[in-house]
C-alpha cells in the first residue's frame, strides 16, 4: 500500500472518521468501512499479482540456465553448465555456448563467433 492512490484512499478514510458530516452528526462509518475494504481488496490483488510475477520470473530463470551434455561414468547426461569441472568431456552442437577454456578433441574445424567475448565482430576459425 505504498503508492499515491493508496495514500489518497487512506487520507479519505481518515477524513471520514475525523470530520463529521455536518449538522452535529458523528463520523461517517459507512464510508470509512467501504474505503478500508477497497484498500484491503486492492492490496490482496496486488500481492497475488506480484507473487505470480515473481514465480514466473523464477521459472523463466531456471528454464534459461545453460545446460550441457557431459560424459560422466561412461554415459552422456544433461547437466547444468555451472557444475562442469576440468577434464569433463562435453558434446556441442550448432548454437551452443561453450566455455572459453574448452579444448576440441575431435571433429570438424569450428567457426566461432567471439564477438561477445572480445567485444568486436571478429569470427575466427578454430582447428583441431
Amino acid at each position: 500500500m505504498w503508492n499515491p492512490l493508496s495514500w489518497v484512499m487512506e487520507a479519505a478514510a481518515v477524513m471520514a472518521i475525523v470530520l463529521a458530516n455536518g449538522g452535529g452528526e458523528g463520523p461517517d462509518w459507512q464510508d470509512f468501512v467501504g474505503i478500508i475494504c477497497l484498500l484491503i481488496i486492492n492490496s490482496t490483488i496486488s500481492f497475488i499479482e506480484e507473487n505470480n510475477a515473481g514465480n514466473a520470473a523464477a521459472a523463466l530463470m531456471a528454464h534459461l540456465a545453460p545446460k550441457t551434455k557431459v560424459l560422466r561414468d561412461g554415459q552422456w547426461q544433461e547437466t547444468d553448465a555451472a557444475i562442469l569441472v576440468p577434464g569433463d568431456i562435453i558434446s556441442i552442437k550448432l548454437g551452443d555456448i561453450i566455455p572459453a577454456d574448452a579444448r576440441l578433441l575431435e571433429g570438424d574445424p569450428l567457426k566461432i563467433d567471439q564477438a561477445s567475448a572480445l567485444l568486436d565482430s571478429d569470427k575466427s576459425q578454430l582447428n583441431n
